[in-house]
């Protein structure tokens, strides 16, 4: 390795000294050691980012940018906003503390005069990514709406808290799985308020981060257009208050609370067929499975009484030689073909079971068989339930059916 001249030098001299000192008898002392200066901050290829860190965390310096600057990709793909400004670079500083969790924004201003969102993550071998992605979310919009109006920033309003954390949240697709899951056994089981209550800005989704989750996601619609994001930031870059209504009227022109409670309940019965990740089956997705089993003898006009109650499995085998069963069960086949796509190997081959159990009644083949077919498929839905109770993911890789 090539050392400096200068630093040759300087440390020639250095050691004459302290040699001649020696020589006289007189103490020697080593310099004193100075601190080390913080590293230089690195910047995103487009500006709208800079990272700086302690001279003891600088390695940290390139994963925290990457890692920021895929948060910010995130988030302008799932809203359809373009977040960053190279007129309001966010400066994020890499402490060398330890044992910190969190990541906290300030507003400062910087030595140019200009005023900067910072952010300070005092321990990046401990910091938590959902909480940082959070505070990068809240910075992103910060941005956004001072560079909305120019000079009106300071009027600016900051969204509720539990609409920045949801719109955190749901760039991770396996967040907004599980977000989804647990806010439908809220809403199946009749345990939520009404929309309207849930969009206020002091909503129990403040203190429940998967309903957050679910809201934002609600808000967004689909395929993420922008409009409707812009639609609810606009009045708080002008220093509006957020005001549910305006929320409603987000989802509905009309802004009226039935119709936007209506949508709410479609939204929630469609994400319950909808697959979030190709391949993976959550717990929530086995239970609905196992409610969809009831054959309804008015789907098939059945000329019976109580034909609107759902039958069971085994309430249909018991009635298998009527006709409008047969039907009922061909029918209730065809769904069985359709429930497990997307899902993984074991959701399939408990589907494919009980399309066995149904394709049996509908072809007369026999209640002894339909009893020992459908006694086979509940095994096989039972034992995914307690796998998926024990904590366990299911997402075993489906196998080629051959043709």
């Amino acid at each position: 390795m090539t050392v400096p001249l200068q630093r040759l030098l300087c440390t020639a001299a250095v050691a004459a000294g302290l040699a001649a000192a020696a020589a006289r008898g007189e103490p020697t002392h080593a310099p004193a050691r100075r601190p080390r200066l913080p590293a230089a901050p690195i910047h995103a290829h487009d500006g709208t980012l800079m990272v700086g860190a302690a001279a003891e965390t600088a390695d940290y310096r390139m994963p925290v940018l990457t890692f920021a600057s895929e948060v910010r990709a995130d988030f302008m793909r799932t809203t359809g906003i373009r977040f960053g400004s190279q007129n309001r670079t966010i400066f994020i500083f890499i402490g060398n503390a330890s044992g910190e969790t969190g990541a906290t924004l300030a507003r400062v201003l910087d030595p140019l005069g200009k005023i900067r969102e910072r952010i300070d993550v005092p321990d990046p071998d401990r910091v938590d990514l959902d909480e940082f992605r959070y505070t990068l979310t809240r910075a992103f919009v910060r941005v956004w709406m001072a560079d909305a109006l120019g000079d009106q920033r300071k009027a600016a309003t900051e969204p509720p808290a539990w609409l920045l954390r949801g719109l955190a949240r749901r760039q991770v697709r396996e967040t907004r799985l599980r977000d989804f899951e647990q806010v439908y056994r809220m809403w199946s089981g009749g345990r939520l308020p009404w929309l309207v209550d849930l969009l206020a800005a002091d909503s129990i989704a403040g203190r429940d981060p998967a309903l957050a989750g679910a809201l934002a996601s609600h808000l967004a619609g689909e395929g993420a257009p922008g409009d409707r994001f812009r639609a609810m930031l606009m009045p708080l870059a002008t220093g509006g208050v957020w005001q549910a209504e305006q929320a409603l009227r987000v989802l509905d022109p009309s802004g009226d609370a039935r119709a936007c409670e209506r949508g709410w309940d479609v939204w929630m019965l469609a994400g319950g067929r909808a697959v979030l990740i190709p391949g993976v089956t959550p717990p929530g997705a086995l239970r609905r499975f196992g409610n969809q089993l009831r054959v309804f003898p008015v789907d098939v006009a059945a000329p019976v009484a109580q034909s609107w109650r759902g039958l069971t499995p085994e309430e249909l085998a018991a009635v298998a030689d009527e006709p409008w069963a047969r039907r009922a069960a061909a029918r209730k086949r065809q769904q069985m073909d359709t429930a497990a796509i997307g899902r993984d190997e074991t959701f399939r081959q408990i589907a494919e079971a009980y399309g066995r159990f149904f394709d049996c009644i509908a072809t007369q083949r026999g209640s002894e068989e339909a009893s020992v077919l459908l006694q086979a498929a509940h095994i096989r839905l039972r034992n995914a339930l307690q796998q998926t109770a024990a904590g366990k993911i299911l997402n075993e890789p489906v196998t080629p059916v051959a043709d």
